[in-house]
Parts: structure tokens; C-alpha cells; sequence
């Protein structure tokens, strides 16, 4: 026995124009109906499920339909329930959707629609390393306040001089950075600071050649600046940072130069810092000497873009170098450092200065200091002594003659006996011109 009446066969029959069918011809038919309609809601039962939805719709009919090579049904999309009339057609009841009638004179008589427009895609910057670039597509900063204005809470109490109205309050944007992005910083400031030297190394290269550290830039530039100045007598996280630093500025994908004024202050604290360590007999000196050349890196690398950036910090090494009230330790990091910028700084500022420089600091430390303080000034001559050796092999002579002893007596004239001396003693064999060059630039 079908669902489906022998009636309703007929009915669909007659429809068709085959009248007289008989009862068992319907019967059959109405079995073969119901198991294909069974079959066809398993099927689309199917595409509802991997579509995770809980409510058959007519598109999953129609694929139904399709994996049975039937062609699709049309028409039937809309979600509203179709209404059906009923009719008496030779003693049966019949059942059929009513269909508007439409005058033709009222669709002639109406205007033609709007021509639609094609689907185009355009592309824009909405901002450019944080820079919201002025073009139409982007909103005005006028816009922006407005939009601040309009949803800006109306204080309804009263302040005593009456301005609460024109105060305005900016909202607090809180930068938010994805769990993988914060895990890993975690893991890459424990690394850097790890004593696994394999661990390390990783990170320092993870840092270098990373693609997508845009976002964690400016934490790991504070971090930075926080270890620096928590740990300033801590040499193993004073040299952590430097690489770290050192990483950050040699990574091709990272937009470093809004952050340099962040950057620069540690690493000048490493250069030209009182005391970087807890004991004096620690080797601070290679600590000094990379910061001294990540110093020199910056200013060769972003000193075209920002014209002001090597003056000021050669300024700033300067009057480290020249004021007998710092330590030598502190000169010794501004020698060092104004040596790492090249021949033509160290000719024009350096040079005539060293005379002065070693009888106003360096003498009374070598003749009457303690030990400690000695050794500081012995070091600080050393390096006064590669700066001469760097001027003198930058001289071009195709002869390369010997100096001669005036020429050397010149010379201790012009820098002074107690750097002189030991450059001679050092460099026996200097050329004329290498000393020429020298006592040109002490003038």
C-alpha cells in the first residue's frame, strides 16, 4: 500500500491526457513513486548533513536530482509557501497555484529600469607602515573627528568653570596581538637570553631573517630598551642585547627607522656607560667595541635618510671624549666610537684634541692612579693609537718612504709624547706620508 492514493495517479494522468488508467497501473505507479521520492530525500539528505545544516533546503533537492541525472526543478527558490486553490474538474477535486495576471498595457507604459552596474573590485592603501595615506577612498581626518564627536558620551553635570563641552576625549587604542604572535616573543626574549648557545643562535637568526615580525617590532625594540637599563652591569644581557639589536637592524623585511630613537639610547648606554659590568676585570671592552660598530652600522645605513642623525651622535660621543669629569671609561667608548665612523670624523674632530686630551686625562691616570684606574688609561691610549694607525695607512704614497726623524719628531710635537712615543715605538717602519697625514690633521 503506497502513501501515494491511485486517485492521485489518475488525477496526474489525466493532466497528461492518458484517461482510463487502470487501478493496478496506478498502484504500481504509486510504489514506484514513493520509493523514487524516498530515494531522493536519502540523497538530499546527504548534502544537508555535510553542509552542517539541520533543515532540508531545495538547493539539496536539486543536487539530489542531479546525482540522479534528473534535471533540476525551477522556480520553487523562494522561501515563502506557495498557496494553492482548489478547483472541481469532472468530479474531482483538483489543487493549483494561482498565477498573477499582469496587464501588458501597465508594463509598457512604465519607465525602463536603471541599467545595472557591472561588478568592478578596487584596490587602495588603507595604510602605509601606520600612515593612513589622503586619497578619496580613505576618510578625512575631519571625517574621523566628526565620527569621535558624534559618539562621544554627552556629560550631563556641570564642571565649575563650565568647560566640560570642550573637552574631548580621544578613545584608548589598545594594539592587539594575536596568541602565536605573544608566544612567540615569549619564547624569543627567553631564548636570547638563554645559556644554550645553540637556543640562542636560532633566535638571533630568527630575528634576522623572520618575514613577519611587522607587529612585534616595537615590543621587542622596549625590550630592548627595559633590559638595558634594568641590567646596565650585566654583561651577558648587555651582549644579548646588542645581538638582539644588531638581528632587528639587518632583518630586510622590518621598517626599523620609526623606532631608532627607541633603539639608539641602549646601545650608545653599552658604548659610553660608567660601569657595564660588576667587576672591573671583566672583558667590557668587546661589549663597547660591537656597540661602538652597531653605532657606526646605524649611521652608514639611515644617516642619508635623516641628515641630523650621525651630527648628533657624534656630538654626543664628543663631548664624552673631551670632558675630564667622565671616567675613562666613558672616553674610552667615545674614542672607540667616533674611530668606528670613519677616517674623515676622527681627522676633523679627534685629531686635534688628542694633545689635550692625553695631558689633561690620561697623564695623571698613567703616573699617579691606582692600578685599576691605570689599566683604564692604558687602554684608552691603545685606542688613541689605532686611531693614528687607521689615518696613517689611509695615506697614499707610491713611494712609500720612510719617515724621517724630524718628521716623527714632528709628530710627537703635534699629538703629544705620551700617544706619539708609543705610536713610533708600535709603527717603526710609518711612511712620510702616513705622518704628513697625521700632523695635517692635528693642525
Amino acid at each position: 500500500m503506497s502513501v501515494f492514493p491511485k486517485d492521485t495517479i489518475k488525477n496526474i494522468g489525466e493532466s497528461l491526457g492518458i484517461s482510463n488508467l487502470k487501478d493496478e497501473v496506478a498502484s504500481a505507479l504509486a510504489q514506484d513513486v514513493e520509493y523514487r521520492v524516498h530515494e531522493l530525500i536519502q540523497e538530499a539528505t546527504k548534502f544537508m548533513r555535510n553542509s552542517k545544516r539541520s533543515k532540508l533546503s531545495v538547493d539539496d533537492i536539486n543536487a539530489a536530482l542531479r546525482v540522479k541525472n534528473v534535471e533540476p526543478l525551477y522556480g520553487y527558490s523562494s522561501s515563502d509557501t506557495p498557496k494553492f486553490r482548489k478547483t472541481t474538474v469532472n468530479a474531482s477535486d483538483i489543487y493549483f497555484t494561482e498565477d498573477h495576471e499582469v496587464d501588458f498595457e501597465a508594463i509598457l507604459s512604465k519607465p525602463l529600469p536603471k541599467i545595472p552596474l557591472d561588478v568592478t573590485f578596487t584596490a587602495h592603501w588603507l595604510a602605509i607602515e601606520g600612515v593612513q595615506p589622503a586619497i578619496p577612498q580613505n576618510p578625512t581626518p575631519g571625517d574621523a573627528k566628526a565620527d569621535l564627536l558624534a559618539k562621544k558620551p554627552k556629560s550631563h553635570g556641570s564642571t565649575a568653570n563650565g568647560l566640560s563641552d570642550q573637552v574631548e576625549v580621544k578613545p584608548l587604542v589598545k594594539h592587539v596581538l594575536s596568541k602565536e604572535l605573544q608566544m612567540y616573543f615569549e619564547r624569543i626574549t627567553e631564548a636570547v637570553l638563554s645559556d644554550d648557545e645553540r637556543l640562542r643562535s636560532q633566535a638571533f637568526e630568527s630575528l634576522r631573517l623572520d618575514p613577519g615580525l611587522h607587529q612585534l617590532l616595537p615590543y621587542f625594540v622596549q625590550h630592548i630598551h627595559k633590559k638595558v637599563a634594568q641590567n646596565h652591569k650585566d654583561l651577558d644581557v648587555l651582549g644579548a642585547m646588542l645581538s638582539m639589536a644588531h638581528s632587528i637592524l639587518n632583518n630586510k623585511h622590518l621598517f626599523v627607522e620609526p623606532y631608532l630613537h627607541q633603539l639608539i639610547p641602549p646601545i650608545i648606554t653599552c658604548l659610553v656607560g660608567r660601569t657595564i659590568c660588576e667587576n672591573p676585570s671583566q672583558d667590557h671592552w668587546s661589549v663597547r667595541h660591537r656597540a661602538a660598530a652597531l653605532i657606526a652600522s646605524i649611521c652608514r645605513q639611515y644617516g642619508s635618510a635623516y641628515h641630523t642623525l650621525q651630527p648628533r651622535i657624534t656630538k654626543t660621543l664628543l663631548r664624552a671624549f673631551l670632558d675630564p669629569a667622565r671616567p675613562l671609561t666613558t672616553q674610552y667608548g667615545a674614542i672607540i666610537g667616533l674611530d668606528e665612523m670613519g677616517i674623515e670624523v676622527t681627522s676633523v674632530l679627534m685629531m686635534p684634541n688628542i694633545k689635550f686630551y692625553a695631558e689633561c686625562c690620561l697623564q695623571n691616570s698613567l703616573e699617579n692612579g691606582n692600578p685599576q684606574r691605570k689599566q683604564d688609561a692604558l687602554k684608552c691610549r691603545e685606542a688613541l693609537v689605532t686611531v693614528l694607525e687607521r689615518l696613517a695607512s689611509a695615506a697614499t704614497d707610491e713611494n712609500k718612504n720612510l719617515a724621517t726623524d724630524d718628521e716623527k719628531k714632528k709628530l710627537v710635537e703635534k699629538v703629544g709624547h705620551i700617544v706619539g712615543d708609543v705610536f713610533l715605538e708600535k709603527n717603526p717602519n710609518v711612511t712620510s706620508s702616513g705622518i704628513q697625514m697625521i700632523v695635517d690633521a692635528a693642525k
